[in-house]
C-alpha cells in the first residue's frame, strides 16, 4: 500500500511540474541610422566670444582608482585627462558659460590617498552674434588659421568612445 501511496504521489507530483509553466515578454525595436557624411555644404558661420574679466574656479573631487603611473604622468594619462575635461564641464555648466578660457589645472591628492581633487581656473565665456561669415572674416581666418577656431565634422569625432569612461564621487 505504502509503495503504491508513493508511486500515485511521484507520478501526481511529476505531472504537476510538467503542467507549471513560465512566460516572459519581449520587447524589441528597432530603427535605422544613418551614418554621419561630409557630403553636406555648410555655410561658415562666425561668432563673437565674449570673455568674462572675474576668474572662476571650480573643484572636482573623486575616489581615487588610479595607479602611481596615472598620478605621475597626468599630462599623458587617459584618465586624468578625462578629470580635467569634466572639471573644466562642470566649471562651464556652473557658471553658464560655453567655454573656459586660458584654463589651469591644479591635481592634489588627499593625506591618505582615497581622493583626488582637480581644481580648474580661468575665464567663463558665452559666444554671441553668431552670422554668416563675410569676405573679412575669411580673409582673417586664412591670415593666421592658427588661432582660428575651425572645427570639422568628422564621424570619429562623434564616436569617439575616449569620453565614455564614468567616475564616481
Amino acid at each position: 500500500m505504502k509503495k503504491l501511496f508513493f508511486a500515485i504521489s511521484v507520478v501526481t507530483a511529476g505531472l504537476w511540474a510538467a503542467s507549471c509553466s513560465s512566460s516572459f515578454n519581449l520587447t524589441e525595436n528597432n530603427t535605422r541610422l544613418l551614418p554621419v557624411s561630409s557630403t553636406a555644404h555648410t555655410t561658415p558661420t562666425v561668432a563673437d566670444l565674449r570673455v568674462s574679466s572675474a576668474k572662476i574656479s571650480h573643484q572636482v573631487t573623486v575616489k581615487n582608482r588610479f595607479s602611481l603611473k596615472d598620478l605621475s604622468n597626468y599630462g599623458d594619462s587617459p584618465k586624468m585627462v578625462y578629470l580635467q575635461k569634466l572639471a573644466a564641464t562642470q566649471a562651464a555648466q556652473k557658471y553658464d558659460a560655453d567655454v573656459i578660457v586660458a584654463p589651469s589645472y591644479s591635481i592634489t591628492t588627499s593625506d591618505d590617498f582615497r581622493t583626488i581633487t582637480v581644481t580648474v581656473t580661468g575665464y567663463p565665456a558665452t559666444y554671441a552674434n553668431f552670422r554668416p561669415a563675410t569676405p573679412a572674416d575669411m580673409e582673417m581666418i586664412a591670415k593666421d588659421p592658427e588661432r582660428s577656431m575651425i572645427v570639422p565634422c568628422t564621424s570619429s569625432s562623434i564616436t569617439d568612445p575616449s569620453w565614455s569612461e564614468s567616475y564616481t564621487r
